[in-house]
Formats: C-alpha cells, sequence, structure tokens
C-alpha cells in the first residue's frame, strides 16, 4: 500500500489534484479465463475548489484496481 501521496485528474475541474490509497480490498471478477480475483484499491479524493465554490469531485472516495495505481494509469471517472 502506498501511504504517499498521489495526483489524479478530477474529470469535473480537469486539475491534477491530491489523493492518497486509503484501504486495499480483494473483489472477484469475471474474465475469460473465469473468476479472477483482482485487488482493489479505495482512493481517497482531497477537496478542492473550482472557482469559489468546491467541485463535485471533492472529497470522494474512489475504488480502482492496485495495478493501475502502480503502472500510474488511473483515470478517475
Amino acid at each position: 500500500m502506498k501511504d504517499d501521496k498521489m495526483k489524479i485528474m478530477c474529470k469535473w475541474c480537469n486539475v491534477s489534484i491530491h489523493c492518497h490509497v486509503v484501504s486495499e480490498e480483494i473483489s472477484d471478477h469475471h474474465g475469460s479465463y473465469g473468476i479472477d480475483s483482482i485487488k482493489m484499491a479505495k482512493i481517497k479524493i482531497h477537496k478542492h475548489y473550482k472557482g469559489k465554490n468546491y467541485c463535485k469531485g471533492s472529497d470522494r472516495t474512489i475504488t480502482t484496481p492496485l495495478d493501475k495505481i502502480n503502472d500510474n494509469k488511473v483515470h478517475y471517472n
């Protein structure tokens, strides 16, 4: 698990913002070879502004595959 902060692009304001991994869990996925177990990471996105108000995407928690975090291929949508 990574303890340091990462950056991710917010889809509402198109700004690179700070986030960090909160927890990891194992999820079952139905792949082409049957059921696969994939490690998923919950990412906490910090509060940020869009203009004068908070952005819609601020202070959210998203779930993404852990291997995409290691490859820096996280897409927030």
